[in-house]
């Protein structure tokens, strides 16, 4: 943890007016450094975590930074670098592994009979060389080869023009979604209702499945498989009075835990079941060596956004699936 602050009285001494809205947004944040340390004024980038009368504290690559607020001279709010959203989508991927995947001039295609978007769209990460109308008529070859509509996965602000191209072609807009990340370095708080332990298991058992359905439906054969199809997985499950009522899956990819899955029965939602599921899957993520989590929220759905941010996430990009227009 990096501590810094201001030697002496600022001449200025009123503190650059930070809103508390900014919390749990990545921000730049620029401060006057200790007297003598060259150059005066530095930078860190990052979540802003944590707002007091007197203190700051931003989450960044160097880890957790308390600043002086009376030593800010300016901040503002800024998105993640077109990089490290394509970056983290595409580990996102590697945590839910569809049963195809080819790649066609930098883009990602996936298959896997239909269930999910995740697991049956295309994953832009690259700008391609060939032209647009070229490689969406391959991919889409592709796509109908498997009786599967064209979608594409548009991570934003990283495919903006992207996003812009497919809508000029009429593509439909569908299922926007919000990605949170959050350290690792501190388990979840679960709140005082978490009473009970979760189980971990390295497969799915029967009661897990039954406590969990995709959109409301059962699941197909197909679909245990893709959730099984990872060398690093955990199945999280708490039990009340011999019946599983909350259920979660955890994948580990290049120091990441990727939490998908996760259900709680209706009656015993805003109990705790939630909280014990991220906490369990959490302290196995940290004992294998993960730093940071990441999961995908419904755009629309404001309570488990809510939660969410009260664990400590916040939201690091948006996406949402262009659907390509019928033909016929």
């Amino acid at each position: 943890m990096l501590v810094v602050g201001y030697g002496v009285t600022p001449l200025h001494s009123m503190p650059v007016m930070l809103s508390a809205k900014l919390v749990g947004r990545r921000i730049v944040l620029r401060y006057r450094r200790s007297d003598g340390i060259l150059p005066p004024l530095s930078d860190v980038v990052g979540e802003l975590v944590s707002l007091t009368p007197a203190t700051a504290i931003v989450v960044g690559r160097r880890g957790r930074t308390i600043v002086d607020r009376a030593a800010i001279v300016a901040v503002r709010e800024v998105a993640p670098h077109r990089r490290e959203i394509l970056e983290l989508e595409r580990i996102a991927r590697r945590g839910w592994r569809a049963a195809e995947m080819v790649e066609l001039d930098g883009w990602q295609l996936h298959a896997d009979r239909g269930w999910t978007g995740r697991a049956n769209s295309v994953l832009p990460l690259t700008t391609p060389r060939r032209p647009l109308p070229e490689l969406l008529a391959e991919a889409g070859r592709f796509y109908a080869e498997r009786g599967l509509p064209l979608q594409i996965q548009v991570p934003l602000p990283a495919r903006g023009l992207l996003d812009a191209e497919l809508a000029g072609r009429c593509w439909t807009l569908e299922r926007p979604t919000v990605l949170l990340t959050a350290p690792l370095d501190d388990a979840p708080d679960p709140g005082p209702a978490a009473a009970e332990q979760a189980v971990l298991e390295p497969r799915p058992s029967q009661s897990w499945l039954a406590g969990y359905h995709y959109r409301g439906g059962p699941l197909p054969e197909h679909a245990v498989r893709l959730l099984t199809r990872h060398d690093q997985v955990r199945f999280a499950s708490v039990s009340r009075d011999g019946t599983v009522v909350g259920v979660a899956r955890g994948a580990l990819d290049e120091g990441w835990l990727g939490v998908t899955a996760v259900e709680v029965a209706p009656r015993h939602r805003r109990s705790g079941v939630a909280g014990a599921l991220m906490r369990a899957l959490s302290d196995w993520a940290r004992s294998q060596g993960a730093s940071n989590c990441y999961l995908q929220v419904d755009e629309d759905n404001a309570d488990a956004l809510a939660f969410y941010q009260r664990l400590g996430f916040i939201a690091h990009h948006r996406y949402h699936y262009r659907i390509a227009p019928a033909t016929g």
